[in-house]
């Protein structure tokens, strides 16, 4: 499976193409895309989206629903492709107009690497720059806003990065200095814009931690509805029968990118740690049949072997007190590694694959955290 995966397949890739989403009449996002077959490969950074085609011109988008609904115009080679992202995981009907236009060519110039991290409003933001070009990423205390790429123009030095990776649609535009950037705009989709600046770090540390205690008081008690619209009930005494040695609850949503971030590193870590069971609890914009639905999909997307069972709505004080016994939910996802007996650790938000260092020292904390806990249950 190719979709939202990183660094897949590029040998594949086709002719580049732009795509151009209109936010409004001052700001528009640009992603690069490339043509393989009848199929789109939107391109964030390293990451690859595949979108497949579907009949009367449009394509699917992956793991999160939705589409791109409109049609290729004109000759081969100078085709144009015109219509509109529309986010299936709103109620209201979200529509934003895109374009996608062939690339034109771009003069090779300055291609020395610079590094930075700077302290923002949206977090910490780390960027690399190769000549006029930019990939970047912002980590917060609950996760991260995952693969940004655009340009900065080296007379003005003002940078302009963005994304679009099935669910979210991102521009950020910042004037760079030399200790500091001003004038910044956030922008998501058509929904939300807001005002930032930044400083230049003195260090890549952050001063938020992913733990959290966990709550003693309250029995560990997880219920969900399963994709058999059963409701399905795990406690410590489930995980003992079962044979299990740890069970590891997910908390999270079909709507949220850095849960599926994280899932994909779960399903890894079940081939090596055999004595650990999962389940996911999915909090949805919708409940009922729809929900299960989506929950279905999520799951046959990332091919999960585990169930994924619908906890409520999306949102942080339902999830709270459903499973009260984790302290608190306090971002999606949250993760509750339970040993048959004895203390839970509980792990707050997910650095993904983009953060780079920090994603590496998450995948070390999951691996040291499950194989402690394996082995002090035997």
């Amino acid at each position: 499976m190719l979709g939202c995966k990183t660094g897949a397949n590029r040998q594949d890739e086709g002719p580049t193409y732009l795509a151009t989403f209109s936010l409004d009449d001052s700001t528009a996002v640009d992603v690069l895309v490339s043509i393989r077959q009848d199929d789109l490969v939107f391109m964030n950074g390293e990451e690859r989206v595949l979108m497949r085609s579907v009949s009367g011109g449009g394509y699917s988008v992956p793991v999160f629903g939705g589409a791109l609904v409109g049609d290729w115009l004109g000759d081969e080679g100078e085709r144009v492709w015109r219509g509109d992202w529309v986010d299936s995981l709103r109620r209201k009907e979200y529509r934003v107009p895109l374009e996608i236009t062939p690339l034109k060519e771009k003069k090779e110039g300055d291609e020395r690497v610079k590094n930075s991290i700077w302290d923002t409003g949206l977090g910490k933001l780390k960027m690399v720059q190769k000549g006029d070009s930019i990939t970047a990423t912002f980590l917060t205390s609950t996760g991260d806003y995952r693969y940004q790429a655009g340009e900065i123009n080296p007379e003005t030095s003002r940078f302009k990065i963005g994304n679009f990776d099935g669910a979210h649609l991102f521009s950020f535009e910042g004037t760079l200095k030399k200790d500091s950037i001003t004038d910044g705009v956030f922008k998501s989709g058509t929904h939300y814009a807001t005002t930032w600046s930044g400083v230049r770090a003195l260090s890549s540390r952050v001063d938020w931690s992913a733990a959290q205690s966990w709550n003693p008081q309250s029995d560990v008690f997880i219920e969900g509805v399963n994709s058999r619209g059963e409701t399905e009930v795990w406690t410590r005494g489930r995980l003992e029968e079962s044979g299990y040695k740890i069970l590891v609850v997910d908390v999270i949503g079909t709507w949220c990118p850095n849960c599926m971030d994280e899932s994909r590193l779960l399903r890894e870590l079940c081939e090596d740690y055999t004595e650990m069971v999962v389940v996911s609890v999915a909090f949805e914009r919708s409940v009922g049949d729809g929900a299960l639905k989506r929950i279905a999909d999520f799951k046959e997307e990332l091919q999960l072997p585990w169930e994924v069972l619908l906890g409520g709505v999306a949102n942080k004080k339902t999830a709270d007190s459903t499973l009260s016994f984790m302290g608190g939910v306090k971002s999606f996802p949250t993760t509750a590694f339970i040993p048959i007996e004895g203390d839970l650790v509980v792990h707050s938000g997910f650095s993904g694959p983009a953060t780079g260092e920090s994603y590496e020292e998450e995948v070390m904390f999951f691996r040291n955290t499950i194989a402690s806990l394996i082995r002090e249950s035997r």
